[in-house]
This record gives C-alpha cells, structure tokens and sequence, in this order.
C-alpha cells in the first residue's frame, strides 16, 4: 500500500520544487506519495490523496531524483491516468516504470501551473522533460549586428551584440531559413564578420581591384559592401528597410516580392519565379509569427487579475509580456509600488531562456483566450484601482 514519507525522510531526500515568482497565496504546498505497483491500489490512493485542481506534479526515482515535471488543470485525473490498465502512451509508461514516488504542487489557476511547470523544467532539467526535444522546435530571435554593414542573424537569446532583436519565435530551423531568405530579399551579407568592407564611395590610398567574396554580388542577391558595390549610406539605407519591415511598419515588402515572382513566372523565368516563391513563404511566415509577438506585447502591459487559494484576488504584473512579478492584489501598497516600477521600465527583449519561453506562453494562452485580456488592468488605471480597493478579507 502506499504511503507517505514523513518531513524528516523528506528532508533527506528529495528537496522540494523550491521558490517561484508565483504568489505563495495561489500555491499550496508541496504533497508526496509512494505509489503501489499494483495500478488498481496505486488509483485508489492517488483517488485519497490528490485533489482535483489545477497543479504541477513531479516524479522521483528510488534515488528521489527528479525524472520528470509536468501540469494539469486536473491533477487527480492527469495522476490517475498513468496507472490506467492499458495505456498507448510509451512514454508514460516508461516513466511509471522508473518511478517510486510522486510530488504534486496544487496551484489556484491552470495558466500559473503552466507558469510553474516551465520554471521548474529550466531550474532543474529533469532527463525526461529535455531528452527528445526536438532543437528545431525552440524559440529564437531575428537579430541584426551592429558595425559598418549589418547582417541579419539568428540567435537563441537577444544577444547584447545586437543592434536590433526581433521575437521571440517559435522553430529554430524554419527561423534560420527565413532569416536567410531575408538577407536576400534585402541584399544584405551573411558573411562572416573577418570580411573586409569596402564600399564604393571608401577613399583608399592605392586604388586595387575589389573582387567580392561570394557569389551573391554576381547573383544580385547581395549588395556587395566587400566589393565596393554600394556605398555605406545605400547600404544602411537597406538596413533600416529591413528594420522598418520587422517592426511591422512596411507590409508593402509582400507585395512587392509577390510582384516580382509573378514578373518573373510571366516571362517564363520560372527558376526565378520557385526561388521568389520560397522567399515569400518564409517573409510572409515571419511577418504573421513577430504580428503574434507584437501584438501580445502590447496587449499584456499592466496588472493580470488570478484568484489564489485565500480567496482574495492576485496579481501578475506585466511590462511587454514578460512577468515583473506577483503581488499579493488590491488593497496591497506592495502592489502599487511594484507596478509604478513596471510601468517605468523599458520595453525590453527578454533577458534568459526561460523568460523567452514564458512570454510565448502568456501569448499563446491569450490567443487560445482572447477573453482573459479583459482581466488585465493598464496602469493608467491601476492607482485608483488599488487606492480605492476595499479592505481585505481575512483568508
């Protein structure tokens, strides 16, 4: 039969999820049970002792190291299906397989367990959650270099190197190949930076023949700064287009590349008509991914109303989409401060992986709920929100 370990036996093995940005008032602590092996007496006791809200849970080896975290909006119902008679999921089963103990984590709202669980797979990487996650699917940003001639390059994290960083974006590989179809479509290098420029308005002292470094100069795909094929000045001027189209300012770039593909088709140039075809797909999927992006950006500036389990509402506070911090909501003089901070704060890229990661997450919840946005609060408004609040309820 199952049972559960004392604090002391805790204590000396398995150390807890440990702290979080979410509000300790929508968190309650954390549980642990030594499952049966047999699935009929390990459902009953999952069926005893787990209840059914919203959580992160955890599975520990005989050795109380973490293999796996995942969430639930029902924690009872997620637990209770691993211990079903038949299962199709491989996974699962090796997981069950491997595991001695299960830790669970109630949390008051599904998206802050959403929140929970992707801190606690960047803190500590249990072998499950990464091994077989595919590099492709990781996000990434669409940078641009600083120096005499800029380039367009991919990176997983803004980098401080960066001129510009554009996302983040969900698709490393598809990332990478629209970024290149950029460099093209604004004829700027993506040669390493060791090349020497030379535009064609650089006064030298011996004049010498320029010769570029690539094939792209003679293929009109790039502009040749390494050759003297355009002069510093039409070479920034290209920069700043690619940089206007970024921040969505210029949605005319679609259409003169959809002109060109059919120019191109109509004289039967029909190479040059699948080459333009390609670039098209991949400006026009960047186009609709950093829309997503900006869109939930602005839409996520101010205070996002959760309830916790002290029947009191809570705060997450918001500057561009990522998380500055939780608060314990109105009434609190913590809150207003913490939240006329945010609002003095640049507008940033995120700084780490995991705040990359929680920001598509917010995004992609609010496309999944367009609704949820009318519980966030701007904070124009969010003084007479809080200084007017009535007093706190005792939890």
């Amino acid at each position: 039969m199952a049972t559960q370990p004392n604090a002391d036996e805790r204590a000396d093995t398995f150390q807890g999820f440990g702290a979080s940005i979410i509000a300790p008032a929508a968190r309650r602590p954390l549980n642990h049970l030594r499952f049966a092996s047999d699935l009929a007496a390990a459902r009953r006791e999952i069926r005893q002792h787990v209840p059914i809200c919203p959580g992160v849970y955890g599975w520990l080896s005989s050795d109380s190291t973490l293999l796996y975290v995942g969430k639930s909006k029902s924690l009872r119902h997620r637990l209770t299906s691993y211990f079903a008679s038949q299962t199709t999921d491989p996974k699962m089963a090796k997981i069950r397989r491997h595991s001695r103990t299960l830790v669970w984590e109630p949390i008051s709202h599904e998206l802050l367990a959403l929140i929970r669980e992707q801190e606690l797979i960047s803190r500590c990487r249990p072998p499950y959650n990464v091994q077989g996650k595919p590099e492709r699917q990781q996000p990434g940003y669409i940078c641009i270099s600083k120096g005499v001639a800029p380039t367009l390059f991919f990176a997983r994290e803004a980098p401080k190197r960066a001129a510009y960083a554009f996302g983040p974006i969900a698709g490393r590989a598809r990332l990478s190949e629209a970024i290149e179809s950029l460099n093209y479509v604004f004829q700027l290098r993506n040669c390493p930076d060791r090349i020497k420029m030379q535009f064609s308005n650089q006064l030298q002292l011996f004049q010498d023949d320029r010769t570029a470094q690539c094939l792209r100069f003679e293929l009109d795909t790039c502009l040749g700064p390494c050759a003297g094929g355009c002069s510093r000045e039409y070479y920034k001027e290209k920069v700043s287009k690619a940089v206007t189209f970024l921040k969505g300012k210029d949605p005319a770039v679609i259409k003169r590349l959809d002109d060109r593909m059919q120019r191109a088709a109509a004289n039967h140039s029909f190479e040059r008509a699948a080459v333009l075809r390609d670039q098209l797909r991949q400006v026009t999927w960047i186009q609709r991914r950093l829309k997503q992006t900006t869109s939930a950006k602005t839409r996520l500036n101010g205070l996002w109303k959760f309830p916790g389990f002290d029947h009191q509402e809570h705060w997450m506070i918001l500057r561009a989409g990522q998380i500055v911090a939780c608060t314990n909501g109105a009434g609190d003089p913590e809150s207003l401060k913490q939240s006329e901070l945010a609002e003095k704060q640049p507008a940033t890229p995120p700084r780490t992986h995991l705040d990359t990661n929680l920001l598509m997450l917010l995004a992609a919840w609010i496309k999944k709920y367009p609704e949820e946005t009318r519980k966030i609060v701007k904070f124009s408004e969010i003084r007479g929100l809080l200084t007017k609040a009535p007093e706190r309820r005792s939890a």
